[in-house]
């Protein structure tokens, strides 16, 4: 075998050196389990398996891509196939069609407006009829929600009656289970696939027909599985059928990274279900972090720990590592300090291109995205669309293009179409075939709209449709002959139109209809500030949008503003995540279109999005209120904040550098800051309060001073029986085991 790199660290040493069997590998942020595995290939071609008999499965195209580039530069000679899942289910279908196992398809997936279109097709004929209307008013939505739970429905092996359960849908969506049927058997007529049928098709043809699926396993000698808490139950079966009963499965993640619920990815699939299907000879540790140092660690480390379904493994930054801070900045104007603070960045000749803003919900950026453009800082968004571009708004730029006079002098296709999006927002619950029309001659006029409407009120309306469409008609006259400013406009639009209730009622899910009135308030408190007439104000918002696309076409060096979904996998020296309150973080919408938000789930979603920064992290919360208990959650600090025992982690830190044989400190020292300290060698004498320790579950994990890892078997009142790994059971007295636990 060939001897592997020294620059490799002990824990990535073991990887590459494993002797086979059946391994699984917790790794944390920043690693270098990339390396480490890169080492195992090598090793193993080196030992005289053919690059044919491996398979190493990466979560996406580009990490496939950046794997199969370094394993090339590695290893001299054929190279292993490196695959997405995805590509695999490609493979594995091509081959079932030659075989005549499976009916024959185009595997080049239909585009997804196509698939919206059949969608769409399938809910007007199987929603309930007296719902159509309604259903109508919100199509897109509705067609996206039906794609989601499609696409949900196929990362499971159980059905779409399964999945309608696990996300916990309310009745007035079970027609959904028809639109399932319905698009499946249009796909199947076209012999048609979508990009989660490569997986869908095969899996469950193969979960149906056992016996087929042994002829398309124990072909491979190694299979690696990269980022495996990112994986459903469709890939772990598929996983199960290539592997068959001959070989070696690696796998390799951090359940403490499973942010994809709403995927079907659950940490549960590398904690145990791996276990389960390929018992391990092996179980590595990846604790070593190469990305950010103590503070930051140290803070991850408490943060997480409050989670109980995770593995035993604690994350350690190197002793010569990279120096990350960890701020946080408590304030009410959070817009306004980012601008200050990018500023001052931009003087000292920090790069923007450094600087990643990730936020929880879109809603979050909508005031932080608007503060940059009025300040002319460049930012590029993750979202397709600026804040200036979203759906929400284009109602009340209407009104501003009305009010301003230049409506008039738009062609009367484009009138015709502001004018409908203009009366259907909030919609107004009159059919389409109706306003059309009303459309259409309005747009052949150059002014006095809101009479003409009014005169055309159509006769057979019912009573409650006549007073909307008139209160409408009396409000585009308003529009007309507007004089005061801009946001005076706006503001008088959604309050004679009740609009933010409209566009939440209007939305699918809370999440969404949250987001659309918090896009369009920040879009109204900014014109509030501008104070200028419509005129001005399209003037102005046309020279943002200009300043804005300019930068993006050229070479500006700009702040990157994602998610924290998509922030996965990334990593900037400086990270900022902007309103951490109760309300946003954890975020606990009572009806939503998704997987069950959970507090360990939503808990995991901002760990990843801490664990981007290099240099430093800066969290911001809201000024704590002189009477927090009476305050809104929007004006509370996130309860997270709390969780990282932030003045801790910098004494904790101090500490390390200095090594003073006494640890002196005014807040508690919790036992996992022992821990973390004992790891890098250093065990000081402490004089300062010690935190309680939490009380662990039944099957929890704890690790003894002197006796090692347990688990935790039951309760009995206050004592614990906990099983140790010597096999021995023993009985403790809660009060008395507490200072031997670290």
């Amino acid at each position: 075998m060939a001897k592997p790199s020294p620059t490799l660290t002990e824990e990535q040493r073991a990887i590459a050196e494993h002797p086979g069997g059946h391994a699984k590998i917790i790794a944390v942020a920043g690693s270098g389990k990339t390396t480490a595995l890169l080492h195992y290939v090598k090793n193993r071609l080196a030992g005289g398996v053919a690059p044919q008999r491996m398979l190493v499965l990466m979560y996406n195209r580009s990490a496939r891509e950046d794997f199969a580039r370094r394993l090339t530069a590695l290893v001299e000679g054929k190279t292993p196939t490196v695959q997405t899942f995805h590509s695999l289910g490609y493979r594995l279908y091509q081959r079932m069609i030659g075989n005549g196992h499976i009916a024959p398809a185009n595997l080049t997936p239909l585009p997804q407006s196509t698939v919206q279109l059949q969608i769409w097709r399938a809910i007007e004929q199987c929603a309930p009829p007296e719902e159509l209307e309604e259903i109508r008013a919100r199509k897109q939505s509705e067609v996206e929600a039906a794609e989601f739970f499609i696409d949900y429905t196929k990362t499971i092996l159980s059905g779409d009656l399964s999945a309608f359960q696990e996300l916990k849908l309310g009745d007035e969506y079970l027609y959904f289970l028809k639109v399932f049927r319905s698009f499946e058997e249009w796909r199947r007529s076209q012999q048609a696939v979508t990009y989660a049928d490569l997986i869908y098709d095969p899996a469950i043809l193969l979960s149906l027909c056992p016996e087929i699926a042994e002829q398309y396993g124990s072909h491979f000698e190694d299979i690696l599985v990269d980022e495996y808490q990112d994986i459903n139950a469709v890939q772990h079966f598929l996983l199960q059928v290539v592997y068959g009963k001959s070989g070696n499965v690696i796998a390799i993640g951090d359940p403490d990274q499973t942010i994809y619920e709403w995927r079907g990815s659950k940490p549960g699939y590398l904690l145990r279900y791996f276990d389960g299907d390929f018992p391990p000879s092996n179980v590595y540790q990846l604790s070593r972090t190469f990305r950010y140092g103590h503070e930051l660690s140290l803070a991850a480390n408490h943060f997480i720990q409050h989670n109980r379904e995770r593995a035993d493994i604690l994350c350690i930054s190197p002793e010569s590592g990279p120096e990350t801070t960890v701020n946080l900045h408590a304030g009410d104007n959070e817009s306004r300090w980012l601008v200050n603070h990018l500023r001052r960045r931009q003087k000292q000749g920090g790069p923007l291109s450094e600087v990643a803003i990730l936020v929880r919900l879109w809603s979050v950026a909508a005031p932080i995205e608007l503060a940059l453009l009025a300040a002319n800082i460049p930012y590029r968004s993750a979202n397709r669309k600026t804040v200036l571009s979203r759906r929400e708004l284009r109602p009340l730029f209407w009104s501003l293009n009305i009010a301003s006079g230049r409506f008039a002098e738009l062609p009367a296709e484009r009138r015709r179409r502001g004018l409908y999006e203009w009366l259907t927002a909030p919609h107004i619950r009159i059919p389409r075939r109706v306003l059309e029309p009303l459309c259409a001659s309005l747009s052949r006029q150059d002014g006095n709209w809101g009479q003409r409407l009014y005169e055309l009120v159509p006769a057979d309306l019912s009573q409650p449709q006549a007073k909307r469409l008139k209160q409408r008609a009396a409000l585009l006259q308003e529009c007309e002959r507007w004089r005061g400013t801009g946001g005076e406009l706006l503001r008088r639009q959604l309050g004679e139109l009740d609009y933010l209730s409209g566009i939440a009622d209007d939305s699918f899910t809370r999440q969404q209809g949250e987001e659309r009135q918090q896009t369009v308030l920040a879009f109204c408190q900014y014109l509030d500030r501008l104070r200028q007439s419509p005129a001005e104000v399209l003037t102005h918002l046309q020279e943002l949008q200009r300043q804005h696309q300019e930068g993006e076409q050229g070479d500006a060096d700009a702040v990157l503003i994602t998610t924290m979904h998509q922030a996965k996998g990334l990593e900037w020296d400086q990270v900022i995540i902007p309103a951490l309150n109760q309300h946003n973080m954890p975020y606990q919408p009572q009806r939503d279109f998704s997987t069950p938000a959970s507090l360990e789930s939503e808990r995991r979603l901002l760990y990843v999005a801490m664990t981007r920064a290099r240099r430093e992290l800066l969290l911001l919360t809201p000024g704590i209120p002189a009477k927090p208990g009476e305050a809104e959650e929007a004006q509370r600090p996130s309860l997270f904040i709390e969780e990282m025992q932030l003045p801790l982690c910098r004494t904790l830190k101090s500490a390390l550098e200095q090594r003073p044989q006494t640890l002196q400190s005014e807040v508690p020292v919790t036992r996992l800051g022992l821990r973390y300290l004992e790891a890098l060698g250093y065990s000081p004498e402490v004089e300062a309060p010690v935190a309680p320790a939490r009380r662990p579950d039944a099957g929890e994990s704890i690790r003894h001073r002197k006796l090692g890892h347990g688990r935790v078997v039951k309760w009995e009142g206050e004592r614990l029986v906990i099983l140790f790994s010597d096999s021995v059971t023993r009985r403790f007295d809660w009060e008395r085991l507490q200072p031997f636990l670290i």
